[in-house]
């Protein structure tokens, strides 16, 4: 019996002594996007079928989230893969204060700059960084000629957390510097900067490593198949949602992968990639376990959509009403017993936090930006407005919008040829007078943002036909294009006399195989009011700069409104 008990001794001996293999649980929670929307939004979810007005994201939810995983969870590292701002009136009032401020308060272990980072310029960000303390990455990124931000930003950090060394390595979209403004700021291949410090940071003895990127979804998982050395890639700039048909699938949402996403890596081992889609709507989680050679022998996903514990539904009358009693009490087992969803309640201290901010940007609502010289009245298909004015031309305010989405492009060095939006866009006509903030989020309350797409000329001819004859809110507003619509004509015959507006400033019949830049915004890039043809676009980005924030910038650079010379549609109405 001695015997047998001194053996066991033994093997134990060996098994936990100093050379044995050691595990080591890691815990990622990370966020991406969050473009200033440090406030929840609302927004449709479908569980069981059934239309459904939520509340999603918000800071003070998501703290309670991550206060919720670092209690059940001893070694976590919470990261955010870039765009922290320009989105919401908080970036627009504050210059991103709150949101780096909440980084801190909140525990970020780093941040990657995302483009919009760099939206007003090296120097604003350089500034801007200084009220945070967290480290903020990009490898990729030469700031050389900006002292002040180099000096900020860091290729990478070896973090240590129980005991073990992690490291985190930044990247940047390398086309920054055409789809912002960085200045003198420059941006090298993204997998060669990653090798690079990868080779680093195995040299130092680290052995896992994490990519930090603001890359979008695909070049992520590309990263994932080419550089050596990596585990795992967290991410962010294509606002790409994953999940699961019985997660966050089974809220009516349509994930465009798993979460994880695992891809073959170059060293043959699997490289897992995630990313937590937009707005701070989603707080990814990733559970791993490492062994002593810092491989991945465990994953186990647990990303959670962020949802309020309110919630409303239409009446029979079309009213939003509010969701109660068995209903709303139903609605609430669902998300609790969902793997993918919750229903947090804010924070209390995170709340307080945000209220004197919050407090500054109801205020700015009441804020002057300019004037309409003339009334500027909008009516969603040609005809007459409800007050009797005539319109044979339609909106004279929609044009208007479509000017400002060619102007946000341009200012950007990326040029659209044409801007198109649906009429069911803007929910009001502005009189004459002033114009204020909250006149530009009452007449866009969506927070589309603006997509790019690439069509033939042919598929921007079907998209008008789509729009004109689905009629309503789905009517085409347009710029830098005219058409002609006869409604007297059969269904997909009622649009010709297409011309784009060249370069040069001559218009110029729209050519059927030549491929055409269009800016939109996302609900039609979806597919939304029938727009299938933008929604198979393969050839898309998604800018980040958000629809009423584009205007609203447009109203303040010009002072003065007045309708355009043009709305741009001849319009025919049937007999």
């Amino acid at each position: 019996m001695h015997r047998v008990l001194a053996t066991l001794i033994l093997v134990l001996a060996v098994l936990c002594g100093p050379g044995a293999p050691q595990a080591f649980d890691l815990t990622l929670l990370h966020v991406n996007d969050s473009h200033s929307y440090l406030d929840p939004t609302t927004d449709k979810i479908r569980p069981q079928g059934k239309e459904t007005y939520a509340k999603l994201g918000g800071w003070a939810r998501l703290t309670t989230l991550v206060d919720k995983a670092r209690a059940e969870r001893e070694n976590v590292l919470l990261l955010h893969a870039g765009d922290a701002v320009q989105g919401d009136l908080y970036f627009l009032k504050y210059g991103g204060r709150p949101e780096m401020e909440f980084l801190d308060r909140l525990g970020f272990a780093a941040m990657t700059l995302g483009n919009h980072e760099f939206d007003k310029g090296p120097d604003f960000l350089a500034n801007m960084l200084g009220y945070a303390k967290l480290p903020v990455l990009s490898a990729n990124m030469d700031a050389s000629e900006v002292p002040a931000l180099a000096s900020r930003v860091k290729p990478y950090i070896v973090a240590t957390v129980g005991g073990e060394k992690i490291g985190i390595i930044g990247l940047t979209i390398r086309e920054t510097g055409v789809i912002s403004a960085p200045g003198k700021v420059a941006f090298s291949d993204e997998a060669q900067a990653a090798d690079l410090y990868v080779r680093e940071l195995q040299a130092r003895g680290v052995n896992k490593i994490v990519l930090l990127t603001h890359v979008g979804f695909g070049v992520d998982k590309m990263l994932a198949a080419k550089v050596h050395g990596v585990d795992v890639i967290v991410g962010g700039h294509s606002h790409t949602l994953l999940g699961g048909p019985d997660g966050i699938g089974a809220m009516g949402l349509n994930p465009a992968a798993p979460y994880p996403a695992v891809v073959k890596g170059a060293d043959g081992g699997d490289v897992y990639v995630v990313t937590a889609w937009k707005w701070g709507r989603v707080l990814g989680r990733l559970d791993l376990t490492f062994d002593d050679e810092g491989r991945v022998t465990r994953a186990e996903s647990r990303p959670e959509l962020v949802l309020g514990d309110t919630f409303r539904r239409k009446d029979a009358g079309g009213r939003k009403v509010e969701v109660l009693g068995a209903d709303r009490e139903a609605l609430l087992a669902m998300i609790d017993n969902n793997p993918e969803t919750a229903a947090a309640a804010p924070d209390a201290g995170a709340r307080k936090f945000l209220g004197p901010f919050a407090q500054g940007v109801e205020a700015m609502r009441t804020e002057v930006i300019g004037r309409a010289v003339l009334p500027l009245p909008h009516i969603r298909v040609p005809g007459v407005t409800d007050s009797g004015e005539r319109l044979p031309h339609g909106s004279l305010l929609a044009p208007l919008v479509c000017r400002s989405m060619l102007d946000k492009l341009g200012a950007t060095g990326s040029p659209a040829d044409i801007a198109l939006m649906n009429g069911g866009g803007v929910r009001i006509s502005i009189p004459e007078g002033d114009i204020t903030v909250g006149t530009v989020f009452s007449m866009m309350p969506f927070n589309n943002t603006l997509f790019v797409l690439k069509l033939t000329g042919k598929e921007v001819r079907t998209a008008l036909e789509t729009g004109v004859a689905r009629g309503g809110g789905a009517f085409p507003y347009v710029g830098g294009l005219r058409f002609a619509a006869d409604m007297n004509q059969p269904e997909g015959s009622r649009v010709h006399a297409v011309e784009v507006l060249g370069r040069e400033g001559s218009w110029q019949s729209l050519v059927p195989h030549r491929t055409y830049s269009v800016v939109t915004n996302s609900y039609l890039a979806s597919g939304g009011d029938g727009y299938e043809v933008l929604k198979r676009a393969t050839d898309r980005y998604d800018t980040g700069f958000v629809d009423s924030l584009v205007f609203l910038d447009f109203v303040k650079r010009k002072r003065t409104l007045r309708p355009l010379p043009s709305t741009g549609v001849t319009y025919i109405p049937g007999h």
